[in-house]
């Protein structure tokens, strides 16, 4: 038989040549996506590129982040900001205090009011909060004038300032507390659980840690008990 010079392929063949094709595609796309990862030089942060170790932002910063959601959160005397990825200083150190992006949001601070700003640095909720936190499940945990509630992405009230504390919802449920005792409610502010509890941790898998009485507890949703706290190891887990 004569040779041509080139080559015949079965089908299955070329089914696995095209996956090692696309397996190879997207390994350096990968590669090429990773973000800038951080380094120290005389108590100084920069940042080097993940793939060559090339220096991308030498070492001035007095602290900084690891990069999320495409920026990091960096400080140079008492102000804060933000780099891209590429290095360069996407939003001012303007900042008295700031959060990392998360869920395209950062929480930042100037004279001790809180706001959030977008990746484009507009400011998206106003800097009139005491304290904030960062968006979970939708909503956003924030006190004004000494009082916990919760507000949406575009800065709309959705929980009223009627808490004297909160935690952030998990699994739909937010431990509120009011006249001094902890409940639950769910996302409409609902209460789901009654108020009496001395304390209370969030949900993971459907129970929580509370305290009653000085009585440790695990409890589900509908606020019924599971179990008792058997020993320490489950106060520090919770």
């Amino acid at each position: 038989m004569e040779y041509t010079g080139g080559f015949t392929f079965k089908p299955m063949q070329k089914i696995k040549i095209s996956l090692l094709i696309l397996s190879a595609t997207m390994l350096t796309s990968f590669v090429a996506a990773q973000s800038p990862v951080r380094f120290y030089e005389k108590a100084k942060v920069g940042y080097k590129d993940a793939n060559t170790g090339e220096v991308i932002v030498p070492a001035a910063y007095y602290a900084g982040s690891e990069y999320y959601e495409g920026f990091a959160l960096v400080v140079q005397g008492n102000k804060r900001g933000f780099l891209d990825e590429k290095g360069k200083v996407a939003i001012p150190l303007i900042y008295d205090d700031a959060s990392a992006f998360f869920n395209g949001l950062a929480r930042v601070c100037i004279n001790n009011k809180h706001g959030y700003i977008d990746k484009a640095g507009q400011l998206i909720i106003p800097m009139i909060y005491d304290a904030g936190d960062d968006l979970k499940e939708g909503l956003i945990r924030v006190k004004k004038n000494n009082c916990y509630g919760f507000i949406d992405p575009a800065g709309k009230e959705v929980i009223p300032f009627i808490y004297q504390d909160a935690q952030n919802y998990s699994e739909e449920l937010a431990a509120v507390k009011k006249d001094g005792k902890w409940g639950f409610i769910d996302i409409h502010g609902n209460t789901v659980i009654s108020f009496r509890y001395d304390y209370s941790g969030s949900f993971k898998q459907g129970e929580v840690m509370v305290y009653k009485d000085r009585k440790g507890m695990f409890i589900n949703k509908k606020g019924k008990k599971i179990r008792e706290i058997e020993n320490p190891e489950e106060n520090e887990r919770n």
